[in-house]
Order: structure tokens, then C-alpha cells, then sequence
């Protein structure tokens, strides 16, 4: 779906999501049919609506285009360390017990400046730049993130300890219940908790030390640098009819 997403960019060709994968991220966001029958159906008789995409480069790959999210740290971590084997046999959930594994892994330090602004100065297990919100089994790591705003998130987890982990959980569902664009999901005014919510329209991070990263699900390699912005209403996908 991002290689597609990537060459249909800025094109206005249409594009008809039919989710065969794992995670089904964009297609589940959107409330498309699972099954590739009736998402195909629901494509073909749908209706064009043009959606943002993110635009990441970094060191070591050249600049591509993102339609759910990208990060580092411990998310990509888990991507990496997920089989095909894996996925195959347990699905989505196979991610999770992966992730469980890179929680031995060290944190990492960063900076990050947002849109030109001062250069803020962070630790954290993972990094999200999200262009949507939620992922699978309803979970939200990013509550407001929405594809058709004109701008991207940023989550910045730093829980410290199980305890650190439940606070964490506890800031998201308050703001999955808040609703997208609730005060503390979009201004940023979470700093110093477990969890930091940003919007941006250009961010850089920096990292200290190498990290994993991942574009969508894909790995991507260890890096120090990634630099992001939106492209607002850059890809038209065919949604089912609204109801009139």
C-alpha cells in the first residue's frame, strides 16, 4: 500500500484499497470491508476523497512517502523482530509478543524541532509520526492523528517501569474518550509524562546513537536522522458512498 501510495502521490489517480496484510493499518482507519471481495466492491462503487500523506527521508534511504505512520525506537524494534512465520500463524499478535522483547532495550536520546521552532531535547522507547491514529484491535497510540487535517503527529513515549507503561495507557484512553482534537492530544501540553503529543507541518529528529526505524511497517534500517512533512490531500482513495 506505501509503494502504491508512494507513486500515486500528487497524481489524483484514484486508488482502490483492497487490505491483504497483517496490520491493514489505512484500510482499517478508514472502516474499509476486511474482506477483498466487498472492498473491492465498496472501491469500485465508492467515491474519491483526497487524504494527506507524510514525506520522510532520512540517512541511509531516500525521501518516500507514508500513508499511516513511521518511527523509531521500540516500534520498529518490534518490526524487525516479527517473523513472516510469525504473522502467518498468529497474526497482528505476533507484533505484540515481539514488542515485549525490545522492552530490554535501551532508550534512546533525540532532538526534535517542529516547524522551525526551538530544538527540544527528549528521551523516549519510540517515536511515532502519524498520519493516522489508531492501529490494530482499536488501539489508539496517536488519538487525534486524522488523515485529512493538513498535518501530521508526533508521540513521544517515555514511560519508565510498568508503572510508567500503565500511566501511558492511561493518557490514551482518556484522549481516545476526549475524541480527536481534544487540548492535550494537539498542543502538546503532555510534556514531561510518560507520553508527548505534538502536531507539526516539518519536523527533524536527531538521535544520539543509531536507532531502528520503520516506514509503515517496514524496516527500514538504523539510523541517526529523520525528517518529516505533510502533503496535504496528496492521495485520493475511492471510500464507500456516504449515505445520503
Amino acid at each position: 500500500v506505501r509503494a502504491v501510495a508512494d507513486a500515486l502521490a500528487g497524481t489524483g489517480v484514484p486508488l482502490v484499497l483492497v487490505p491483504s496484510g497483517t496490520g491493514n493499518l489505512l484500510a482499517r482507519h478508514l472502516h474499509l470491508p476486511l474482506g477483498p471481495a466487498e472492498a473491492l466492491a465498496a472501491g469500485l462503487t465508492g467515491e474519491p476523497r483526497a487524504l494527506d500523506l507524510g514525506r520522510i527521508e532520512g540517512d541511509g534511504f531516500p525521501a518516500v512517502h507514508f500513508t499511516a505512520m513511521a518511527g523509531a525506537g521500540l516500534d520498529a524494534t518490534m518490526l524487525e523482530e516479527t517473523s513472516d512465520r510469525a504473522k502467518s500463524v498468529l497474526g497482528w499478535p505476533a507484533y505484540v509478543l515481539a514488542g515485549a522483547k525490545g522492552l530490554r532495550t535501551p532508550r534512546m536520546r533525540l532532538t526534535v524541532r517542529l516547524d522551525g521552532g526551538p530544538e527540544l531535547r527528549r528521551t523516549a522507547r519510540m517515536v511515532l509520526l502519524a498520519n493516522i491514529g489508531t492501529v490494530q484491535a482499536g488501539a489508539a497510540p496517536v488519538p487525534a492523528a486524522k488523515p485529512d487535517d493538513g498535518l501530521l503527529d508526533l508521540a513521544v513515549f517515555d514511560p519508565r517501569g510498568a508503572g510508567g507503561w500503565l500511566r501511558a495507557a492511561g493518557v490514551l484512553l482518556r484522549a481516545k474518550r476526549r475524541g480527536a482534537g481534544g487540548p492535550d492530544t494537539r498542543r502538546g501540553d503532555t510534556g514531561g509524562g510518560p507520553v508527548e503529543f505534538h502536531t507539526f507541518r516539518h519536523a527533524e529528529l536527531a538521535f544520539a546513537r543509531p536507532q531502528p526505524r520503520e516506514i509503515d511497517g517496514d524496516p527500514v534500517g538504523p539510523g541517526l536522522r529523520l525528517t518529516a512533512e505533510v502533503r496535504p490531500g496528496a492521495l485520493t482513495v475511492m471510500l464507500p458512498a456516504r449515505e445520503r
